[in-house]
């Protein structure tokens, strides 16, 4: 997943950085690295996450409609899968592909991710700030990762996924709405481009989280040849499904 800055110190709130740094993308691999066996908690609502009965059927309810758009589509062939982390998506996207690839910067979020082992799955641990393909895909898919992106990097992460797609291949992601973020319970502060988590264990890291407008994403996608169409859930998650040119 998500690469940035980490910092591991008890009752830090409100930390925040004025820039983006490399070092702070490097550094945020830590975090991950971290939270990987918690990672689940938040995707099925556990522990502190859960919020109650009605709380959890409007999030499952949301994550269904999300999930019945990306089948409607019919993606389908060689599939990469970008920052898969635990894999709370990559099983459905599976059984839509020919072949999988899946690319996370930590080897500790893949560890959780249960389509790995599977025999037409090929699995790539490494940075996705420098990372390039070896091939090209029918479907390009990633998850709850352009929200950690640094503002200045979108436009080159986008470059990157339409150098990925055949032509007339399809692109798919679901993010995180920012209304529905800061209501969870391991937030504990944010400010600009940073925001504040909570470990299980009361320690607290520092990340990047920004969130792009609908049509902000559609007109960068459209300028490196990716026709995308950008839609929300009630709460929770903005989504958006294309084609490359």
């Amino acid at each position: 997943m998500l690469q940035i800055g980490y910092r591991k110190a008890k009752k830090r709130e409100g930390a925040s950085y004025e820039s983006v740094t490399d070092k702070l993308l490097q550094d945020q691999l830590n975090y991950y690295r971290e939270r990987a066996p918690e990672y689940d908690d938040w995707w099925y609502r556990r522990g502190t996450f859960n919020h109650g009965d009605e709380a959890s059927r409007i999030w499952f309810d949301e994550v269904s409609m999300v999930k019945d758009a990306f089948k409607a589509e019919h993606f389908q062939g060689d599939f990469l899968e970008l920052a898969a982390g635990t894999g709370t998506w990559s099983c459905l996207f599976l059984k839509e592909a020919r072949t999988l690839t899946v690319v996370d910067g930590s080897v500790e979020m893949l560890s959780h991710n249960p389509v790995v082992v599977e025999p037409n799955v090929r699995t790539i641990s490494a940075d996705l700030f420098s990372w390039s393909p070896d091939q090209l895909y029918d479907s390009v898919v990633f998850t709850f990762w352009i929200s950690h992106l640094p503002r200045e990097r979108l436009v080159g992460f986008f470059s990157m996924v339409s150098r990925c797609l055949k032509t007339g291949g399809e692109m798919f992601f679901v993010d995180d709405r920012a209304v529905a973020v800061t209501r969870e319970s391991h937030v504990v502060g944010a400010s600009g481009r940073a925001m504040v988590r909570k470990f299980n264990n009361g320690d607290h890291a520092t990340i990047v989280k920004n969130f792009f407008g609908d049509k902000e994403i559609e007109q960068i996608a459209a300028d490196v040849g990716i026709e995308l169409y950008v839609h929300c859930t009630p709460t929770y998650f903005q989504y958006g499904i294309g084609s490359a040119a």
